[in-house]
């Protein structure tokens, strides 16, 4: 089995994005399609992502060889490794980032602000559209509504949960202080539901959990980058975000447009008791103070 270096697929992600400017229209969509779709990347034959990305068969293999690859298998073979790879690349990754950055700065940036627009514009697509609508459904029928993000995921579940306590009863934030974790999943059942926000590296402890709530009933809505990753296996709705970034950690920004898009569909479809909800804590905050 070919061995590759740990960078093998910020490396052909790279390549991807630098030369896209230079390749000819039908090899920017191979391409484009690629950056968006890893996953199906590492998955698929050449004739399926070609398919898939409205191209020719011949488009990828010319993709391949122009960005210096023998053929598509030689390309494929870091996305596979990605999806095999569980562990962290961070210092590998640092170190490519402060390589880059010390040759062309502004590229960094410019790399950077076009592969963030990228992933609000596919988490935020017309074809999550559905997807959300019927997560919104689940989460609003739900008697309890269970909120887990963990480690680097616990910035965009926080933000969710945060706003959506303001006009919705029976919302808890799940955490890990005080070791009490399991604790606090006692009792979730079929009439419950489970937002998760789970992002590569994936953290064991969410997918136990994740495990455990789909097996006791309850509804999971999976936010993670890819339908293969191991909180989209139990999940009832599968939210999948970009998570591209030219840093050595991956981006939040999709995950967090997503939550904010939730909540957005979920306001609209309340009704008059979540104004009295959030007058009430809006009184409440004002008597205590806790705004400047």
């Amino acid at each position: 089995m070919q061995t590759l270096r740990s960078n093998a697929y910020p490396d052909a992600v790279r390549k991807l994005v630098d030369s896209y400017a230079e390749l000819t229209p039908e090899l920017r969509k191979a391409a484009q399609y690629m950056l968006e779709h890893p996953e199906e990347v590492g998955l698929s034959s050449m004739r399926s992502v070609a398919k898939a990305a409205g191209v020719k068969p011949a488009t990828i293999s010319r993709l391949s060889k122009a960005l210096g690859y023998s053929d598509y298998s030689d390309l494929r073979e870091p996305f596979r490794q990605r999806l095999r790879r569980q562990e962290p690349d961070f210092a590998s990754r640092l170190k490519d980032v402060q390589q880059r950055g010390a040759d062309d700065v502004q590229a960094l940036f410019e790399e950077h602000r076009a592969l963030e627009l990228r992933n609000i514009e596919r988490s935020l697509s017309d074809d999550q559209f559905p997807v959300l609508v019927d997560a919104v459904e689940t989460l609003w029928s739900s008697r309890r509504v269970y909120v887990l993000g963990l480690r680097g995921a616990f910035a965009p579940a926080f933000i969710f949960h945060y706003a959506f306590q303001l006009f919705r009863d029976r919302c808890h934030l799940l955490d890990t202080r005080a070791g009490i974790f399991a604790d606090q999943l006692r009792g979730i059942g079929d009439q419950d539901s489970m937002l998760v926000v789970s992002l590569p590296p994936y953290t064991q402890l969410t997918i136990d959990a994740i495990n455990y709530a789909a097996e006791s009933g309850a509804r999971i809505i999976a936010i993670t980058d890819s339908v293969v990753s191991p909180a989209a296996k139990a999940a009832r709705h599968t939210i999948v975000t970009r998570v591209a970034s030219p840093s050595f950690y991956h981006s939040l920004t999709g995950a967090l447009s997503v939550c904010q898009a939730l909540i957005t569909l979920l306001v609209a479809r309340s009704g008059a008791d979540a104004v009295k909800i959030v007058e009430a804590a809006e009184q409440q905050l004002s008597r205590i103070s806790a705004y400047w």
